[in-house]
């Protein structure tokens, strides 16, 4: 029932903001365009911007990264973006997500470091400006900037100190990836432990699949085969399925269980998962879409698949290549020359013998 106290709009807002936490991001985004509307016809133009803001999550939340660009390239765009520091700095930090989501790393290491100065004059921003820090730092380390990205994290640690613990723990958890990328594998366990003590599946299970995800990709990367590792995985596959994700997210899940075959020396179970990945991965953004078939060309050139392997290490490089990181991109060429040439001789003397 509408409260008389309420505007048509205020609760129109609500009503959408609701959907979006019960995940229900088409409905969410339907309603949110309703309460824009209404907002924009009452003159309240904060709710007409969070509505707009709203609609640019849930475009994110399902995985939608070409419309979320463009839905967060226009509010950034927007004349009264630029009328606040808050808005400026929220609506850059979504630009920066939405680039590197789609592999755009510079751009968004660009963008996300200026939305962090934006917020970084004013102490009632200190929210928006660790959701800048974050997306700052999340673009350094895919391009392999670790150095910079580290740097960047203890800048980030002096502001979790006063925070409720959600936003405590993404923060931990983005320094915890780091520290485990930049071989800091105790540093890297102890942020994730802080994150682990701070979020909470009964409170936000999607974020609790999403962090478990990224833990066990960080410990697979540092070659943690233990049990802890194991379980990251399994809570991060229930805690998916409980919540459904998009199919990017499970593709991304899918991918870190492969990773577990491979480094297990599982080939036919990471191959099983991986061919199918790989023929799906322009879903997925162009970076995790070469390291996917970097795994795929390893796992077929471990199965003596090498005419296969070739062809899809070349794929790997090319996507290394469109995401502007070409250390990772001569890693795959290296790779394919030291291993790939050594397995045909291999194969050669086989045959001659």
């Amino acid at each position: 029932m509408q409260s008389p106290h309420l505007a048509s709009h205020v609760v129109a807002g609500l009503n959408a903001r609701a959907k979006w936490k019960e995940r229900k991001f088409d409905e969410a985004f339907e309603l949110a365009g309703d309460a824009a509307d209404l907002a924009a016809a009452a003159g309240d133009d904060d709710t007409w911007w969070e509505m707009l803001y709203l609609q640019a999550e849930c475009r994110r939340d399902q995985g939608s990264i070409e419309e979320y660009l463009r839905l967060a390239t226009e509010l950034n765009n927007h004349q009264l973006t630029s009328t606040s520091s808050e808005r400026g700095a929220k609506a850059g930090t979504m630009v920066a997500v939405a680039f590197q989501g789609l592999g755009r790393l510079a751009e968004a290491a660009a963008m996300a470091s200026d939305s962090a100065k934006l917020a970084a004059g004013d102490p009632d921003l200190l929210h928006v400006q660790i959701l800048a820090q974050r997306a700052l730092i999340a673009a350094l380390a895919e391009s392999r900037l670790l150095e910079d990205a580290w740097r960047e994290c203890l800048q980030l640690e002096t502001l979790l100190a006063d925070v409720d613990e959600d936003t405590a723990g993404k923060g931990y958890w983005v320094i915890g990836n780091v520290a485990f990328l930049a071989d800091r594998v105790a540093d890297g366990g102890m942020y994730h432990d802080l994150a682990a003590e701070r979020l909470s599946p009964s409170k936000d299970v999607d974020l609790w699949a999403r962090f478990n995800r990224a833990s066990a990709e960080m410990r697979l990367q540092a070659k943690l085969l233990d049990s802890a590792t194991l379980r990251c995985i399994e809570r991060a596959e229930m805690a998916t399925d409980i919540v459904g994700g998009s199919e990017r997210d499970h593709l991304e899940m899918s991918l870190v269980r492969a990773r577990w075959n491979y480094l297990n020396q599982d080939m036919q179970e990471a191959l099983a998962i991986l061919e199918p990945l790989c023929a799906q991965s322009s879903i997925l953004a162009t970076q995790t879409a070469a390291e996917a078939h970097f795994l795929l060309g390893r796992t077929l050139l471990a199965l003596a698949r090498l005419d296969d392997a070739e062809a899809v290490f070349d794929k790997s490089a090319s996507l290394f290549d469109q995401s502007a990181l070409p250390e990772r991109s001569s890693a795959v060429h290296d790779y394919l020359r030291d291993n790939v040439g050594s397995a045909a001789k291999d194969r050669g003397g086989q045959h001659r013998g």
